[in-house]
């Protein structure tokens, strides 16, 4: 039987894909039925409405990028929203782009799924039907996003039953949501997007101010391609293309290889190769960047294999060394309760990053009642200067946060391998970039998923784009270090949430060592 590794945020999701292990399973039917079940159980990040990215690696050694993001609608009408907006909103209808997560779940399976399509959304099914116990994440997103559902009674029936929020061990039940996994699991995705399913969806939307058609759905594509790759400390680490913002992870980890050639000690990750507060500057510098760069593979003017060439990572090491840049002008997204990561291997060669998103939570808090599916708002990472490349418009795809990455040892690449994802909005990068410094170090999953971390970013409305947040059990030299940081900090809480999600797999010839984020409910 072929052994499997998984890990997600939630412990529920995690028994499930081991379960689908345990019934001839391999990494990618795990992967799949974890997915599904945190489709039901973490419905404030993600679900059937929302969208996934994904890396895969097959047994052969082949990696493959799938991006099943979706578009903004065909009838979105970009003078209408800038004449009542200066900003995109991020609640609401005009957000809400095409689903395309369901397409994601079908096009992974394509890669070797070994159970049944059926199989691996039946215990998601069970949970919606039977109810699944809030957990403290959920129940924490729920308590904030009450005060938003005056607009969203949909919504609000769901999880405010009898007007009351659901709170933690109280079960949530999704009658709905079960009725259209049940559709999905006999006709396939084409049930969502050329069915039944995707009719009654799209008429509930327009009567809810979604301008989306069924030629929406049908139109949406699943694209595949060969990962971003770049050698860093005998690893070959591969992430995915844009639209997505993991290509940030390789300017990092190679800006990080070249400021500090590694001593081989391993209590030195990456990312103590420098002072932290030049650390926490290339956080700042490359979310500018992204803002600037990243959108639509079919409207960027800058094509990032340019950017991790060996003297563009040249160029940002020296750029960082010198001093500070320019604070990013970008959006400022709170990075909570907005996705999930999904990780799992297998010894026979497949490796699995997998994350999906309904982008903040409870995504758009639209809700359409007949099929039980909330839709997410990642139509919020559009702009609406016209000059950006990633200005809103009809039929075209968002800059992404989501960014699986993948890394396999250059010299023993079938029989050691990491696996990483996280949530964390626009500040994935960073959290990733500071995991696999800690595992290419030596550590353990587990020490390097839970270690203290910092980011650069505004969480909220408001907050200055270069705030810096560092988790207060930080080394005391990482604490002074960050005394020469020029803008605002923030010490954050141990094992603080808004610090990420982070989970790990480390494939070697021991066997499978797994990482869990404390900071989750996994």
């Amino acid at each position: 039987m072929t052994k499997v590794a998984v890990a997600s945020p939630l412990r529920l999701a995690t028994e499930t894909g081991l379960a689908t292990a345990d019934r001839g399973g391999n990494a990618i039917d795990a992967a799949l039925a974890t997915a599904a079940m945190l489709a039901v159980a973490y419905p404030a990040s993600c679900g059937v409405g929302g969208d996934l990215l994904a890396l895969v690696r097959d047994p052969d050694g082949r990696t493959t990028f799938i991006d099943a993001s979706g578009s903004a609608p065909l009838a979105t009408e970009v003078d209408d929203v800038r004449r009542l907006h200066r900003e995109m909103p991020i609640r609401g209808p005009i957000p809400v782009t095409v689903p395309g997560a369901v397409a994601g779940w079908s096009q992974l399976a394509a890669h070797g799924a070994a159970r049944p399509w059926t199989e691996l959304l039946a215990p998601a099914q069970a949970a919606a039907a039977d109810g699944v116990p809030v957990t403290p994440g959920l129940a924490a997103s729920i308590a904030e996003t009450v005060a938003s559902l005056a607009e969203f009674p949909d919504l609000a029936a769901l999880i405010c039953p009898g007007g009351t929020p659901l709170g933690q061990g109280q079960t949530l039940r999704q009658p709905a949501l079960a009725r259209t996994l049940a559709a999905l699991a006999a006709d396939g995705a084409a049930a969502l997007y050329d069915g039944d399913v995707g009719a009654t969806l799209c008429a509930g939307l327009v009567d809810r101010g979604v301008p989306m058609t069924h030629e929406d759905l049908r139109a949406l594509r699943v694209d595949e391609a060969e990962p971003l790759e770049l050698t860093v400390d005998d690893w070959r680490v591969q992430a995915g293309r844009p639209s997505s913002q993991a290509y940030l992870v390789l300017r990092l980890l190679g800006m990080l290889d070249l400021v500090g050639p590694h001593t081989g000690r391993p209590d030195e990750p990456l990312h103590r190769r420098l002072p932290a507060a030049q650390l926490a500057r290339a956080f700042l510098r490359l979310s500018e960047e992204r803002d600037h760069v990243l959108a639509d593979p079919r409207f960027m003017t800058q094509s990032v294999d340019e950017l991790l060439t060996p003297r563009a990572l040249q160029q940002l090491a020296s750029d960082v060394v010198a001093g500070p840049g320019r604070p990013p002008g970008g959006p400022k997204v709170h990075p909570d309760g907005d996705t999930v990561a999904v990780v799992a291997a297998d010894d026979e060669g497949r490796s699995v990053s997998l994350i999906q998103s309904l982008f903040h939570g409870f995504g758009s808090l639209i809700l359409e009642p007949s099929t039980g599916i909330l839709m997410h708002d990642r139509g919020a990472c559009f702009v609406l200067d016209p000059a950006s490349p990633n200005v809103l418009a009809a039929g075209k795809r968002p800059l992404h946060t989501l960014s699986p990455v993948l890394a396999e040892s250059v010299d023993t690449p079938d029989t050691h391998r990491l696996v990483v994802g996280t949530m964390g909005g626009h500040l994935q990068p960073q959290i990733l970039t500071q995991v696999f410094s800690h595992l290419m170090a030596g550590a353990s999953a587990q020490a390097a998923v839970a270690n203290p971390r910092m980011v650069v970013g505004g969480w909220d409305t408001g907050d200055p784009v270069d705030l810096l947040h560092v988790e207060s059990d930080m080394g005391g030299d990482v604490l002074l270090e960050l005394e020469a940081y020029p803008g605002p900090r923030y010490l954050a809480p141990p094992q603080s949430s808004r610090m990420g999600h982070a989970h790990a797999i480390e494939v070697s010839a021991a066997g499978f060592d797994t990482g869990t984020d404390p900071r989750a409910d996994g």
